[in-house]
């Protein structure tokens, strides 16, 4: 008969019984297997993103490409419609370092809630009706749903504060899934673990950025001080100089001699002109190492700039000055008096640093490197551990036996000039004994004659 169910056999109930409990005990630990399948590729993932953000974390140095490790990675596992880091500046207040899927949302409270997250200092995350209920997980501790700072308002993206030890660093916005599934608890700790990342990495870079610039005070005093020294020194002899003379010849007993008061007065003239040479020196490096100057860049030809040069020279100097200037020598992008000066400074170390008697020889030599300028002297030459040293502040060769004079910001200056016309500066020894500077000017400085 239909829709009847008869078993014969008392056995069969029996069997019938073991089948259900075998079939439901199997049901319920597939389920169990199946569960616990998915809680490990979820750990997995969730892993493999903590992961692979704290290996890019360790390779990167900015705040930007940090935002975009850690949205890059976000989307990646969640595929939510939108994510954005924003950071927290003092100066700034709040900037945004990175957008993924930006331009999909466009979101008037977005700024309303980062405000109340960053004043605050607690995330703001969706909760359902039964996470209402069932109170704080231990997701949602540090953690209020949206209608707690806006009564009206029901959403579904978070905003995770990424936290550092002293201070909030930036707020962690991300927007729904594309595929609408609610984030799950665990998944909202793993968000605030790559928030917290962030804002450890943020830190970081503010303390270093922090000591660096503590750093560069420190240094900053250490130049003003030796630039007092420096000064006090350089002036002071001068001006003692000056005022003697100055006396002697002021002096009511004294006769007014034609030839000693012309003597008096080229004494008077040089200890000037030492006091200007100073402060001109002193002017031009704290010009170039603030990066206030700019090369007024113009083609010339490279003899007319050392003609000017040897032209201010004193003529015994200038005697003793040799030149080498080849057959179609090309124009050179420099600026003129600058570049006057980067030689000026070099003559003048090879003409003191070697003796009076002896040449100083300036020649050109086009390269494929660019146009090389080279100075060699006949001097005592500088020992190989002292050639890295010469062109630092303030330094006076003490291996030649003569009595270094200036400030020692010659070759400092003339370094400073070769580099911001991003040139360089090369010592070598002179055969059979001396010192050779060699100055390069890159190729896209140098153009032949008629170009």
């Amino acid at each position: 008969p239909y829709r009847t169910f008869h078993v014969d056999d008392p056995k069969d109930w029996i069997s019938l019984g073991v089948f259900l409990v075998v079939g439901v005990l199997i049901s319920l630990i597939s389920g169990r297997l199946r569960e616990r399948e998915a809680m490990a590729v979820a750990q997995e993932r969730e892993m493999g993103l903590l992961n692979r953000l704290t290996g890019r974390l360790l390779a990167i140095q900015g705040p930007f490409e940090m935002a975009e490790a850690l949205c890059t990675e976000i989307d990646r596992v969640f595929s939510p419609r939108f994510i954005r880091f924003h950071q927290v500046e003092n100066e700034k207040g709040r900037v945004l370092l990175h957008g993924a899927k930006a331009e999909l949302e466009v979101d008037p409270l977005e700024g309303d809630f980062l405000d109340w997250v960053i004043g605050s200092g607690t995330s703001v995350v969706p909760w359902t009706a039964e996470q209402r209920k069932g109170g704080r997980s231990s997701a949602r501790e540090n953690a209020v749903p949206h209608h707690k700072v806006f009564p009206s308002v029901k959403r579904k993206d978070l905003f995770i504060a990424a936290r550092s030890s002293s201070r909030i660093e930036g707020v962690l916005h991300v927007g729904e899934r594309l595929n609408q599934v609610p984030y799950s608890d665990s998944e909202i700790q793993l968000l605030s673990a790559a928030a917290g990342m962030a804002g450890t990495f943020l830190e970081r870079s503010r303390l270093e950025e922090s000591a660096r610039q503590a750093e560069t005070l420190k240094e900053g005093d250490k130049l003003k001080s030796a630039i007092f020294s420096s000064v006090s020194h350089e002036l002071k002899t001068p001006l003692s100089s000056l005022t003697a003379t100055i006396s002697g010849l002021l002096e009511g007993d004294q006769p007014w001699d034609p030839p000693r008061i012309r003597e008096e007065l080229g004494s008077v003239k040089k200890d000037l002109d030492r006091l200007n040479h100073s402060i001109g020196s002193l002017l031009d490096l704290s010009r170039l190492a603030a990066e206030t100057w700019k090369p007024d860049l113009q083609w010339v030809e490279p003899g007319e700039i050392l003609a000017n040069v040897l032209f201010r020279l004193d003529p015994s100097e200038r005697e003793r000055v040799k030149v080498d200037i080849p057959d179609n020598l090309p124009l050179v992008n420099v600026d003129f008096q600058q570049w006057g000066r980067l030689l000026m400074h070099i003559l003048e170390n090879a003409l003191t640093y070697s003796p009076p008697e002896s040449p100083v020889v300036v020649g050109f030599k086009r390269t494929h490197s660019g146009l090389e300028t080279w100075i060699s002297d006949e001097g005592p030459g500088i020992p190989g551990e002292e050639k890295a040293k010469v062109f630092n502040k303030f330094y006076r060769g003490s291996h030649s036996g003569i009595s270094p004079g200036g400030t020692g910001l010659g070759l400092t200056i003339a370094w400073e000039i070769a580099r911001v016309h991003n040139g360089t500066i090369r010592i070598e020894d002179n055969q059979p004994r001396g010192t050779r500077f060699n100055v390069l000017l890159p190729p896209e400085h140098v153009k032949e004659t008629g170009e």
